[in-house]
């Protein structure tokens, strides 16, 4: 990246890091879920970003690709272990970041591992070290600590406006000789749950997250309406992954209708929730970081 796509990439670090700060305020007990989400989003604007995604609120076994939908009652319930997973992006440059609320003093411990195991990794990182060398220190930060890693979740190159640009960052031990490379950007996200939990995700049948690749949608078959939403998706999300909630303002007739037409017939893809195998609850910690010539830097 040259000066002013950096410049621009440690802008989005630091919107990311004020409006996270400031997210933990918002997780509170009978808090609508929704509230959050937007509450976040907004303050991302407010700071003169865009987010990179929805903003992702899951509570306990609900592991990650929960944003509420319109109109969502859902709230936080009592005892609830919150992760609040948000990103931001200044003209596509983008930064990934996620913090974890414990409103139960026994799953805190659980927070604290996945924070540890994000310390942990983060020391590591540096142009050449081996991607199972970080999954490995992972796993042993985590287990150390009395718990277990979510073995199927992992961190993430990104690459501008490609969220999962790149090499996966594996959270266990796996022979990967692949390594670290000066220049590029990493999400780092460990996720924790106990030791009696299977450690792996699984898809639900609800999808509240999509994206649009329009390459992949025969537009000369469209219906006007359809083609007027795709064009609006295009337009303002740019391949990057949206909430319905964000079509209120395409102008478009009942677009969360239209939009659930387009999904049901596999025009745009589907981000199924991910929740614990065997529901029991998950903790995640996360930052982005950038490779320099000394290591790393943190930018969330």
């Amino acid at each position: 990246m040259n000066e002013e796509s950096l410049d621009l990439l440690f802008q989005a670090g630091k919107i990311a890091t004020r409006v996270k700060e400031r997210a933990y305020g918002l997780v509170r007990e009978g808090v609508r879920l929704i509230e959050i989400c937007e509450a976040v989003e907004m303050m991302i604007e407010s700071e003169g970003g865009k987010p990179a995604f929805p903003c992702n609120v899951c509570v306990d076994e609900v592991a990650a690709h929960y944003s509420p939908p319109p109109n969502d009652p859902s709230i936080v319930p009592p005892n609830a272990l919150v992760k609040v997973d948000m990103g931001v992006h200044l003209e596509g440059y983008i930064v990934d970041t996620a913090i974890t609320v414990s409103l139960s003093r026994e799953k805190q411990p659980l927070v604290l591992a996945a924070e540890e195991a994000l310390r942990a990794a983060v020391k590591l990182i540096r142009a050449g070290t081996r991607l199972g060398e970080i999954g490995a220190t992972i796993q042993h930060t985590i287990q150390k600590a009395g718990f277990k890693p979510v073995r199927n979740l992992t961190g993430h190159e990104i690459s501008r406006y490609n969220l999962h640009g790149g090499v996966s960052i594996p959270n266990v031990a796996l022979p990967d000789p692949r390594r670290v490379v000066k220049g590029a950007v990493y999400a780092i996200e460990p996720f924790t749950c106990p030791m009696k939990a299977a450690g792996e995700v699984v898809n639900s049948d609800t999808s509240t997250i999509f994206r649009l690749d329009v390459r992949k949608i025969p537009t000369a078959k469209l219906k006007p309406d359809e083609k007027a939403l795709v064009e609006y998706i295009e337009r303002g999300f740019r391949g990057l992954p949206y909430s319905p909630r964000w079509l209120s303002a395409s102008n478009v007739p009942d677009p969360l209708s239209l939009h659930e037409r387009l999904a049901r017939t596999g025009r745009v893809h589907k981000y199924p929730v991910l929740v614990e195998k065997t529901r029991q609850p998950v903790a995640q910690a996360e930052c982005t970081v950038y490779v320099d010539e000394d290591g790393c830097r943190v930018l969330t």
